[in-house]
C-alpha cells in the first residue's frame, strides 16, 4: 500500500490499482478491510447497492429502504451506517435487523463472495460520466480534506476521468463500469440515474419488482415524492443522523451531499474541447459494450 498526502495532510490510500478515500478503517489496513468485506457472511434477504462515486447511491438507498419497509419514513441512521468501507467496526452490521441495505463503492471483484455465489440481490446504479465528473469536482472541493482535494481546476478533473492510471478513485469510471456491465445476471438490477430522475414511478416499480416486495401505486407515488432531491436535502439537514458520515466519510464541515441531480448539468462546465475529448475517449473505451448512457 502506498499513500500520497493531500493539501490537508490526510493520506490517500492506494491499493489494488485504485485510489480510495482515506476512511479510518482503510488507514489502519486497507487490505484487511477489503478481505473482511469479501469474506462477509451475508443474509439471503440482504441487498447490496453498488455505485461509482457521485452516481446516486444515497438517493437509491433511501428508495430501497422505503420499499423494503413498505412506508415512506426516512431511516434516521442514514446510508453511512451500512457503508462497508467506512464502518469503524464491520461486525456492527451483524447486529442490524433484516432486511439490510448494504452499500459500497468497491468494484465487483471485492464484493462479498458468498453474496455473489448465492446470487444475492445487487442493485447497481449508473450515471453518465460527464455529470459524474462535475459532481465529483464540486464534492471534492467541498470536502477538502478527502480524496481529490489537490484538484483545483475542472480540466484536471476531466483529464483524471480520461485515464486508467491507478491514481483514479476506485480505478476510474470506465474500468469500474465496464466490469459491472460484463456481469449481466438476473440477481443484478441496473438503475440508470437519468431514467430514475425522468420516470421515477416506472423505475421505482421496476426496482420493487426486482426486490419482490408488494406495493400499491399510492406507495410508489409517495416514495417518489419523498425521495425527490429537495426532500432528500431537507431530511439530510433535519432528520438524518449524519454523525458517522461526517466522522468517517465526508468530513466534519461538509454540507449536504445532495446537489440538484440535474441531468446534463455537465454542459454548464465542459468546454467544447473537453466534451469532444471526453466523447472520443468514451467511444474508444466503451466499444463493444451493449450499454446505453444518457448524457442529456
Amino acid at each position: 500500500m502506498d499513500s500520497k498526502t493531500t493539501t490537508n495532510s490526510l493520506p490517500e490510500v492506494l491499493f489494488d490499482g485504485m485510489t480510495i478515500p482515506p476512511f479510518p478503517p482503510l488507514r489502519v489496513s486497507v487490505r484487511q478491510r477489503f478481505e473482511d468485506i469479501r469474506g462477509l457472511c451475508t443474509r439471503p434477504d440482504d441487498v447490496i447497492i453498488t455505485t461509482y462515486l457521485k452516481s446516486g447511491s444515497h438517493w437509491v438507498w433511501e428508495i430501497i429502504c422505503m420499499l423494503l419497509q413498505g412506508a415512506t419514513s426516512f431511516v434516521k441512521e442514514g446510508k453511512g451506517s451500512q457503508f462497508l468501507e467506512a464502518l469503524d467496526d464491520l461486525n456492527l452490521i451483524n447486529k442490524m435487523t433484516s432486511p439490510r441495505t448494504l452499500n459500497t463503492h468497491l468494484p465487483y471483484r471485492w464484493l462479498p463472495r458468498k453474496h455473489l455465489e448465492n446470487d444475492g440481490k445487487i442493485v447497481h446504479v449508473v450515471r453518465n460520466p460527464k455529470d459524474v465528473a462535475v459532481s465529483m469536482f464540486f464534492h471534492f472541493k467541498e470536502t477538502g480534506d478527502f480524496i481529490g482535494s489537490e484538484i483545483i481546476d475542472f480540466d484536471d478533473r476531466v483529464n483524471g476521468m480520461l485515464s486508467d492510471a491507478p491514481n483514479q478513485p476506485y480505478g476510474g469510471w470506465f474500468t469500474y463500469e465496464k466490469d459491472f456491465m460484463k456481469r449481466s445476471k438476473s440477481n443484478i438490477h441496473f438503475v440508470h440515474f437519468e431514467r430514475l430522475k425522468r420516470y421515477p414511478l416506472e423505475e421505482i416499480k421496476r426496482l420493487a419488482d426486482f426486490l419482490r416486495v408488494s406495493y400499491s401505486d399510492q406507495l410508489i407515488f409517495h416514495i417518489a415524492e419523498k425521495c425527490n432531491f429537495t426532500s432528500l436535502k431537507e431530511a439530510d439537514d433535519t432528520t438524518k443522523d449524519t454523525t458517522m458520515c461526517k466522522k468517517n466519510v465526508h468530513g466534519p464541515n461538509s454540507k449536504s451531499i445532495f446537489l440538484d441531480g440535474t441531468i446534463g448539468n455537465w454542459k454548464e462546465y465542459f468546454t467544447v474541447s473537453q466534451s469532444e475529448r471526453f466523447d472520443d475517449y468514451f467511444c474508444e473505451q466503451m466499444q463493444g459494450c451493449d450499454f446505453k448512457i444518457e448524457f442529456e
